[in-house]
């Protein structure tokens, strides 16, 4: 059966629209084909402009199938609709959700190419120079402030593995690092000091041999005795590299030589002991081992936002990082972080749109999807933590991933 043209005022719950009368681009709507549920969604149509559309009768009720407007007609019953019951006011529309993430995925791929070259110039000279990094951190610090922070957190935690450039790992810890510290209540030039030693903590890795490199980030298997005495010099010989060259402070120093001298002394230098190391280091670890976990360091599987939070949390009780910090960077960050993109008990799908900090496992969420895929017209928001007691109960059941593209192409 071909679809059926109709106008605005024909259409009912329960029609299948198969076309509207304006191009997607000046729709409201991400699909023009979908179930009409509620009448809501029919009037924003009408508030949309809508005045013709086709529908398709054989996925969906056709014009005899219905009653005709204002008509009772005993013994129908409309039929059974699952829609989602809004239990919070709307935060930040999907739209404007989707544009910061584009935002800090653009203002991401600029500061990488800018900290590579920096960190090329360092590789083939041997020479840091402290005004060219006091620059590229002020640059990092300009779009940690005009940025969403989730967002910027988000795109920092893809689209990378153990064999992206040295660089773009110094980028995103030094990120993460000014993310943690900020919620640590740092004032601006403590922040710029923490956020140089990120940046450069990993800088005595440019003195190793490229094999070695790559043994130890691409695979598990076990270094020879000079393959691990060579890696594990690499702290202590960036801290060398930057006092030989001057102009940096001693706590840059002090967070390049010890970022890998953990809390529970299982770390090198050995002579260190991580019970001395100073508060921004420890930060540092922190966001550097996430970075780790995020991109599958040591031949490990790159795990997501979420499973890396989840087992930084658990070495954090472990012992071999402070862990203080680790939950502080669970409840800025969430346990799933916001633009997750996740499956709900129901079946439906959803977006993480805001952090409960007081219940981090039950944020609240814009639902998208319905469980048999379908997109709702109106998505809605829902408090987890807060739900209709009248309505099905609904938890994540799993991450599926960021913001779909489908989100990304409509609003880019």
């Amino acid at each position: 059966m071909a679809h059926r043209p109709i106008t605005i005022d024909a259409l009912r719950i329960g029609m299948h629209v198969a076309k509207l009368d304006v191009a997607w681009f000046r729709s409201p709507f991400m699909r023009h084909s979908f179930l009409i549920r509620t009448d809501e969604q029919i009037e924003k149509l009408r508030r949309a402009g809508i005045k013709h559309l086709s529908i398709d009768p054989t996925r969906g009720l056709d014009l005899q199938d219905t009653p005709a407007p204002h008509q009772d007609q005993p013994g129908t019953v409309a039929p059974p609709i699952l829609v989602p019951q809004a239990t919070v006011p709307a935060v930040r529309s999907l739209a404007t959700m989707t544009q910061e993430l584009l935002a800090a995925r653009s203002a991401r791929a600029k500061l990488e190419a800018s900290v590579q070259s920096t960190f090329s110039r360092i590789a083939k000279t041997g020479i840091v120079d402290p005004e060219e990094a006091s620059h590229a951190v002020h640059a990092i610090s300009a779009v940690a402030q005009a940025l969403n922070s989730h967002a910027l957190f988000m795109v920092f935690s893809q689209g990378r593995d153990a064999n992206a450039p040295l660089s773009q790992h110094a980028l995103a810890t030094c990120s993460f690092s000014m993310i943690l510290a900020h919620a640590a209540d740092y004032n601006l030039m403590a922040i710029q000091e923490l956020a140089t030693g990120a940046l450069l903590h990993d800088i005595g890795l440019l003195q190793v041999p490229p094999a070695t490199l790559q043994r130890v980030f691409d695979t598990s298997a076990p270094l020879t005795e000079q393959q691990r005495r060579t890696y594990e010099a690499h702290a202590r010989g960036g801290a060398i590299l930057l006092e030989r060259q001057g102009g940096f402070t001693q706590p840059v120093e002090q967070i390049v030589a010890e970022h890998h001298a953990y809390l529970n002394g299982s770390g090198f230098p050995a002579e260190t002991g991580g019970a001395f190391t100073s508060d921004m280091t420890r930060i540092v670890m922190v966001t550097d081992r996430y970075d780790e976990l995020m991109t599958g360091f040591g031949g490990a599987s790159p795990l997501t936002p979420h499973q890396s939070l989840q087992r930084l949390y658990q070495e954090g009780q472990e012992g071999k990082y402070e862990a203080r910090l680790i939950s502080l960077f669970v409840k800025v960050m969430g346990i799933y972080p916001v633009y997750s993109y996740v499956a709900l008990t129901t079946g439906e799908r959803a977006i993480v749109s805001v952090i409960n900090t007081n219940k981090l496992h039950q944020p609240i969420v814009t639902i998208t999807h319905d469980p048999s895929g379908q997109p709702y017209i109106v998505p809605l928001v829902i408090d987890i933590a807060n739900q209709d007691p009248e309505a099905p109960p609904r938890g994540i059941r799993s991450v599926l991933g960021t913001i779909p593209e489908e989100f990304e192409r409509a609003y880019h």
